[in-house]
């Protein structure tokens, strides 16, 4: 787990959803990857921002800060899912006050770099 999260406040915790294409596209990605327990990398148009994915956890960090938490995703309800269409819902625990107007940005930046990266395998 992204050590760095126990070093921060949690602002809020909410439930919310994956989007079915962002999820599919982490899997996809995921069995390409498997003996990879962490990714990091650059969120194209949130500079500074980041990402670390792990299995059960994402986090967008802000590394100007020391690696600052902004947002992270956890609690996904993935077991049995048999609707590839179907969003993935989860819990997001919210670290800085304006965290929730980036999520859904963040959200499509990682389904942007996931592709992406499943396009060079």
């Amino acid at each position: 787990m992204y050590a760095r999260l126990a070093d921060f406040p949690v602002l809020d915790e909410y439930p919310h959803r994956i989007p079915a294409a962002t999820w599919n596209a982490w899997r996809r990605f995921r069995l390409k990857q498997p003996r990879v327990a962490q990714w990091r990398f650059d969120l194209p148009g949130l500079e500074p921002f980041q990402a670390v994915i792990e299995e059960r956890l994402w986090v967008c960090i802000d590394p100007t800060l020391g690696d600052a938490p902004i947002i992270a995703w956890q609690r996904f309800e993935d077991a049995g899912r048999s609707d590839l269409s179907a969003p993935v819902e989860c819990s997001v625990l919210q670290y800085h006050f304006g965290a929730s107007r980036y999520r859904d940005r963040i959200l499509a930046a990682i389904q942007a770099e996931l592709e992406e990266r499943l396009r060079r395998c």
